[in-house]
């Protein structure tokens, strides 16, 4: 997730009430509640799907597409709900509702300003991150209830069309998403989208994820590694410069495993004085206050599903790769009790002609694959 800082505490505060309210580590047999996410919003059905392969688990629902849960075993073989969630349908409506492990679209970060000019035309989009657009508006894909096509034993399919005009992007896009658990223990998260009209696509997914389980209340001790030897510089309000910067001799430099809370400056509390900003004491060369950067990966080749970041909690022996088919990732870890790695195009690619294309046209087809495979070591 993508947050300016000034709103860092306010979101770190909703992500650990949200998980304050998740259950216990729980056996494969001990799911969600379905009876507590089945209902009706806007005169559609919405209800809650169990994937699993045997070894691991996912629960999915159509609200949003909100994965809700991925249950895996530790070193133990002890099983526990690695992403954070909320047992019921009810805290996902809520006047507090985040996109706290939604689809993200139809353009998931950033768009600065609210507007981008494609093939001559000025759109002005919703700004609701500022003077910024975030996730797509107000009505993109963390505010659906999608259509649920195909459901197996391990996977789902389900499909939604934001009209033309949705938030102020051109063109009817029409999209379809696909939860799958794959044979070597993995959560597949595929996307295809199609448009009328040229327009700008960039979906992803916002899970955030703790090894350790849920609920716990750090991810400091998690280990993580990203191949990227490049990220986009971005300014104040976490809008991408333009200018592309070596990871080399920077916090951002994950190209080998790193100890989060190795990178993460513990600040004490700034000082407040009424009617000023609040002060907050500077961060040391080499360190972050939290991570939300956009990581240029390197892959082989242009839309290549390979992996490209790792994540190990050595308390609980989980290991995570991260397979994407994008040059992006997002890593966020505001809130310090969970980490997201989202696989994207680049920020703001609409306003950047150097950045690679968001650019979906007519007989087109926009394809976006990441998997989260888990093991143990």
């Amino acid at each position: 997730m993508t947050f300016p800082f000034k709103y860092a505490a306010l979101f770190a505060a909703s992500l650990l009430f949200s998980i304050s309210a998740c259950s216990q580590p729980q056996a494969p047999g001990n799911l969600l509640d379905k009876a507590a996410f089945d209902t009706e919003i806007d005169g559609k059905p919405v209800s809650l799907y169990t994937i699993t392969n045997g070894r691991i688990t996912a629960q999915v629902t159509n609200l949003a597409g909100y994965v809700v849960g991925i249950y895996v075993p530790d070193k133990d073989g002890n099983y526990a709900n690695v992403v954070s969630h909320n047992d019921s349908i009810k805290m996902y409506t809520g006047p507090s509702r985040a996109p706290l492990g939604a689809a993200l679209g139809r353009y998931a970060n950033r768009i600065a300003n609210g507007s981008f000019t494609l093939d001559g035309v000025e759109y002005t989009l919703t700004k609701n991150n500022g003077a910024n657009t975030l996730h797509g508006g107000t009505q993109g894909f963390d505010h659906t209830v999608w259509n649920v096509d195909k459901v197996t034993p391990k996977s789902v399919e389900m499909s939604c069309v934001l009209p033309d005009g949705t938030d102020g992007f051109p063109g009817t896009l029409k999209t379809v998403l696909t939860f799958a658990i794959t044979d070597d223990d993995g959560l597949s998260i595929s996307y295809k989208a199609t448009t009328d009209k040229p327009t700008v696509c960039n979906l992803s997914h916002h899970v955030y994820f703790n090894l350790d389980g849920c609920p716990a209340d750090s991810v400091a001790n998690h280990i993580v590694s990203i191949n990227a030897d490049t990220i986009t510089e971005v300014d104040r309000n976490l809008i991408p410069t333009g200018n592309i910067l070596p990871v080399e001799g920077t916090a951002y430099d994950l190209r080998q495993p790193t100890r989060i809370g190795d990178r993460q400056f513990n600040a004490p509390m700034g000082r407040f004085v009424p009617g000023q900003p609040m002060q907050m004491p500077q961060v040391p060369e080499g360190k972050v206050r939290s991570y939300d950067q956009n990581f240029c990966l390197n892959h082989s080749a242009a839309g290549k599903l390979e992996a490209v970041a790792t994540a190990w909690s050595p308390d609980s022996g989980r290991f995570m790769e991260v397979w994407n088919d994008q040059p992006g990732l997002q890593l966020y870890t505001g809130g310090r009790v969970a980490f997201a790695m989202e696989s994207q195009l680049y920020p703001d690619s609409p306003n950047h002609p150097d950045f690679p294309s968001s650019v979906l046209r007519p007989g087109e087809t926009y394809s976006h694959t990441v998997v989260y495979k888990f093991s143990t070591k």
